[in-house]
């Protein structure tokens, strides 16, 4: 009787060792998983391309010299680091052309500005489908030019190597937004057109359409 005993509590004790392992086991990979999914929903990248129109505004210093801006376009692609779905960083690579009319006297011409501009904006994304943004964009290329008897002639630049940006986004399915977006200079340019020298301060607003992959 005694090693009947003795094997069946050796057989409960080792049933039971093997039960808490498989139940640790068990709980250690319900625990991954969970951490798995949770980092798939917290942590991911965004990635799109967006195109819009802008309307870039600049002021000169000197009342004798006006310009009459017009529509453009901008285009951009986008990337996003999207974390606890409520916040992301993106950064942008945009190419925005725009047009205007510059009037000195007499001496009305035609005004070209190209502007490759880099943005990056922190996103609060708690609002759905509401998104705001606000930083700063770094614009290594701003130049304006014209034309003066089959000449191209340098305007200078239109806006400073560093400004800041406000941005307010609708997602308006999975893979489509809608953007608007407000992009300033926090001081002045210098500018020249047919023998004036003087500077401005520019600021541009647009609304585009993005698809995001």
């Amino acid at each position: 009787m005694a090693l009947w005993r003795n094997i069946i509590l050796s057989l409960v004790a080792t049933i039971c060792v093997v039960g808490w392992g498989r139940a640790q086991q068990s709980d250690y990979a319900r625990y991954a998983n969970f951490l798995n999914e949770q980092d798939k929903l917290n942590r991911r990248m965004e990635m799109g391309v967006s195109v819009g129109a802008s309307f870039l505004n600049t002021t000169p210093s000197m009342d004798v010299v006006s310009l009459s801006p017009k529509v453009g376009v901008r285009a951009a692609l986008e990337m996003s680091l999207v974390w606890e779905k409520k916040y992301a960083l993106q950064m942008e690579v945009g190419y925005q052309s725009n047009k205007a009319d510059v009037e000195l006297g007499a001496r009305k011409l035609k005004l070209r500005s190209n502007i490759v501009e880099v943005p990056l904006i922190f996103s609060y994304r708690g609002l759905r489908p509401v998104r705001l943004g606000v930083g700063v964009v770094l614009s290594p290329i701003a130049s304006g030019r014209y034309d003066a008897e089959a000449e191209r002639l340098e305007f200078g630049q239109l806006r400073q190597t560093v400004g800041y940006v406000a941005d307010v986004g609708v997602r308006l399915t999975q893979h489509l937004l809608l953007d608007a977006r407000f992009v300033g200079s926090f001081g002045e340019v210098a500018n020249y057109f047919e023998g004036a020298e003087f500077t401005s301060r520019s600021w541009s607003i647009g609304i585009s359409v993005g698809y995001m992959f």
